[in-house]
């Protein structure tokens, strides 16, 4: 939910846990942080302020630039 990537838990665990994550799971958390912005603009993104979503999604994009990183240092399949 918007709400969720609002408050940052998730893009935050996905962070501190890059290096323990499989291949899979990296993925799946880079595409999560790539929807971020999407879901926090959407209708349901409404109760949330212009403040909340330019910040979550400005650390939903640093995020996704760190899961890459390491997705390409282990060469893991895209």
């Amino acid at each position: 939910s918007p709400q969720a990537h609002a408050s940052g838990v998730r893009l935050f665990a996905f962070r501190s846990r890059k290096k323990e994550m499989t291949c899979e799971e990296l993925t799946h958390a880079r595409r999560e942080a790539d929807s971020a912005p999407k879901a926090l603009r959407g209708p349901e993104g409404k109760s949330l302020s212009p403040a909340q979503i330019s910040r979550a999604s400005m650390f939903a994009a640093e995020v996704s630039k760190e899961l890459s990183a390491e997705i390409r240092a282990r060469r893991c399949k895209a």
